[in-house]
């Protein structure tokens, strides 16, 4: 038997959150996390809620696509 598609609405909007600068990414309306770009560096920081847990990518998409992923993993 096959599980019916559901549709997931997935939201990025740019916040500003203890003076700093992030997006955050929201699936209906739970945030999955926040990315927050280093720019000395050049490489984005994804930090999942709840977990706390950061990925470091090189690419905002990437960033989003790791955030999307771990909440996808963890949801089962």
């Amino acid at each position: 038997m096959s599980k019916k598609e559901q549709k997931i609405t997935v939201t990025i909007d740019d916040i500003k959150r203890n003076g700093q600068e992030m997006t955050s990414v929201m699936v209906g309306k739970n945030e999955i996390g926040v990315i927050v770009e280093d720019s000395a560096k050049k490489r984005f920081e994804a930090t999942v809620e709840g977990t706390g847990q950061s990925i470091i990518t090189k690419t905002h998409n990437d960033a989003v696509n790791e955030l999307l992923r771990e909440y996808h993993l963890h949801q089962g």
